[in-house]
């Protein structure tokens, strides 16, 4: 009898994990099963067309040539309504309406997570968008070419970028922040005065220390009401908030916890051995600390879907860690950062930190890198970058380090490659390292 293994989504970890498994598992049938008819879509397209990246949103999706056509994937259409574990099935609503049953043997849930608040009331208003999915950003499209004044809720990652992306196109951008700086989850402030610089040059509004309670429409457009009773008006409101794992089918079926995750071991097996969760669904072992840690991260996604397919397999695969490694390209600057910030590593341990600047040979622009690492043996705790030219694999670098447990003199004495002119980061990367080093031993003396 042929296995069967569903899996209820069909984006990054869902794709990630039916790639590996058509390949490891080649007598299984694989059924995908998303309600989105377009659920290979990059959550950044809206930002790619606005910024002239694309000149089509539909360039945006993404297609996995491993498993077009492949005779062992079928693809349902449908929203998943109910998950009964006791009979093992699901309860399916198909396009027209109607509800179907499906049995499942092996359940993988990679559902993802979703931008919504219900801290704010009125959040749910159709002029409040979120960028998620192709519907959202296609959606998203029109309204933008009908309004002038645009608010972005929250100046995260994600807000910063929408924020960059509307500005590109002379909207006039208000971006609000509940925390006391910008990117406060990934970024401490010393290391920020660029970019802000950047954003108030490009006519960027910017309210920090600011909580929106309630969004109300009116004729004019949007009217948001912070906590101290202050209205901000626009035309309309993107919401870029922190995203939230969309478990509620796993409620009433596997052990969730209180932020909504899904309990899994360390094969992302849930409470129930015939039901796996993966990606934004589940919390993954934080590096820096140790503890598990929520990351709605594409390669989180990514590596939590792979993982489990070789579990699925047979193979001996080790719990996965996260180091929370992001980065991005908004106001002229890349900008990265890996493991804890300052702020947020102070909680836990005794520490020391350095920033580094230099003027790069091949544009006289500036790369600052901050470096933070525990006091009693010097080991990386997290790091953060920002430049005007793209460091992005040096992150890529510095994760690994936070992964491996490196501690400073481990980064400042290894090799590098040392060529004038082609290996200049890795060069500034040495002497932050050689920095913090000695500034730790300073202190021991």
């Amino acid at each position: 009898m042929t296995e069967k293994i569903h899996i209820i989504g069909a984006s990054f970890a869902a794709i990630a994990c039916a790639e590996q498994l058509v390949t490891l598992k080649p007598e299984a049938e694989i059924i995908l099963i998303d309600k989105e008819s377009k659920s290979n879509y990059l959550p950044n397209g809206l930002n790619y067309y606005l910024r002239q990246s694309i000149t089509d949103l539909s360039q945006s999706l993404w297609d996995s040539p491993i498993l077009h056509g492949h005779k062992q994937v079928d693809r349902l259409q449908g929203e998943v309504i109910e998950i009964n574990s006791q009979e093992k099935s699901l309860s399916l609503k198909l396009a027209d309406g109607s509800i179907c049953q499906e049995a499942y043997e092996t359940l993988v849930c990679a559902m993802g997570a979703k931008a919504e608040s219900h801290y704010i009331k009125g959040a749910d208003n159709e002029k409040v968008l979120t960028t998620k999915y192709f519907t959202n950003s296609r959606d998203a499209l029109d309204k933008i070419d009908d309004s002038q004044a645009i608010l972005v809720i929250g100046a995260g990652p994600i807000g910063i970028d929408l924020a960059y992306s509307l500005s590109l196109k002379g909207k006039s951008v208000t971006l609000i922040e509940a925390a006391d700086h910008v990117d406060f989850h990934q970024t401490d402030i010393e290391m920020l005065d660029p970019l802000l610089t950047e954003m108030a040059n490009m006519g960027i509004c910017l309210l920090t220390q600011t909580r929106i309670k309630a969004i109300e429409e009116t004729p004019q457009g949007l009217s948001l009401v912070t906590d101290k009773g202050e209205v901000i008006s626009g035309d309309l409101a993107f919401l870029a908030v922190n995203f939230r794992p969309n478990s509620d089918l796993l409620d009433s079926q596997v052990e969730c916890l209180l932020d909504k995750t899904v309990k899994v071991d360390e094969h992302f097996k849930t409470s129930n051995p015939s039901i796996y969760a993966i990606g934004d669904l589940v919390s993954s072992q934080f590096s820096p600390l140790g503890i598990p840690y929520y990351t709605p991260l594409i390669n989180q996604a990514v590596r939590s879907g792979q993982a489990l397919a070789y579990h699925l397999a047979g193979y001996n695969v080790p719990m996965l860690e996260s180091t929370k490694v992001v980065g991005g390209h908004h106001f002229g600057y890349y900008r990265s950062s890996v493991g804890i910030t300052e702020e947020e590593a102070s909680i836990y341990s005794d520490l020391v930190t350095f920033v580094y600047q230099a003027e790069l040979e091949e544009d006289s622009s500036i790369f600052r890198i901050k470096l933070i690492v525990s006091q009693c043996d010097g080991r990386l705790l997290g790091a953060q970058c920002l430049s005007k030219v793209n460091h992005l694999l040096l992150t890529n670098q510095l994760s690994q380090a936070v992964s491996q447990k490196l501690c400073d003199y481990q980064l400042a004495f290894q090799d590098f490659i040392f060529l004038k002119g082609d290996s200049e980061l890795a060069y500034h990367l040495h002497q932050a390292c050689l920095e913090v080093f000695e500034k730790r031993n300073r202190h021991e003396n």
